[in-house]
């Protein structure tokens, strides 16, 4: 099979059935895995399915890839991050709404880890969690319910909501508190709010958590660029979190 191409897993989160996309490297097995946690910009029937392009970075590191999609977005069924959250980006609603969402979704990325634990030709002692935005925040939320994960990877989680939503904020910088696996932190300068990724770096700093923090450069010509850091700019960060990956998977 090529490994470039992806099969369908189907897996239960609750009551739901979601599905994700599992490459895997074509040597022998099993392999350890990363699980990738998408932002909220994966919409329902969208063109964007399994992201084969970090896909085959992961997999050139010896790494499977893993890409499951959360309730309301891509291929799985739920209700749509929109009508979950329909409350305007700075309002007091919308810090309730998305803490709300953030637990629902943050069983999805669990419901994914356990899948792959189950999964024969996946290594489920070698987890890693990573992710940009809404899914870099989930990575961080989910490894502090999952310690048996090696380690995780936050990209610019919360740069959007960071400055007007408080609880969101706060719910952030206590999972940092708790966190108990290795985490990196990455986001470019020039992103929404490098706040985001410096404030937890603090946290984890002052809690003496294993983490490293990398602001890097701006990446592009706007903060729209620079939030889309992680699915464009590997050629930047791929080196230290290969490293990074080495050091805590093997």
């Amino acid at each position: 099979m090529n490994a470039y191409v992806p099969r369908e897993i189907e897996f239960k989160s609750g009551e739901l059935s979601l599905k994700g996309y599992l490459f895997v490297p074509s040597d022998d097995g099993p392999h350890p895995c990363v699980i990738n946690n998408h932002s909220s910009s994966l919409r329902p029937g969208g063109a964007q399915v399994s992201r084969p392009q970090l896909a085959a970075l992961m997999m050139a590191w010896g790494y499977a890839f893993f890409f499951p999609h959360r309730r309301g977005y891509g291929n799985s069924p739920g209700i749509p991050v929109a009508d979950a959250i329909p409350a305007s980006l700075g309002s007091k609603d919308y810090d309730t709404q998305i803490i709300q969402r953030l637990d629902e979704e943050c069983a999805d990325v669990l419901a994914a880890t356990a899948a792959m634990r189950a999964t024969d030709d996946i290594d489920g002692d070698r987890l890693a969690l990573s992710g940009s935005s809404r899914g870099g925040i989930l990575s961080l939320l989910a490894a502090v319910e999952d310690d048996d994960l090696r380690c995780t990877a936050n990209f610019c989680g919360g740069a959007r909501q960071w400055a007007d939503h408080p609880a969101l904020r706060r719910k952030m910088l206590d999972a940092a508190a708790g966190l108990s696996v290795p985490i990196f932190l990455a986001q470019a300068e020039n992103d929404l709010n490098p706040a985001a990724t410096a404030e937890l770096a603090d946290e984890l700093k002052r809690h003496n958590k294993t983490h490293e923090c990398h602001i890097y450069p701006p990446w592009g010509a706007s903060a729209a660029e620079g939030h889309l850091f992680e699915i464009n700019g590997s050629q930047v960060w791929g080196p230290d979190l290969r490293r990074f990956f080495d050091q805590h998977m093997a």
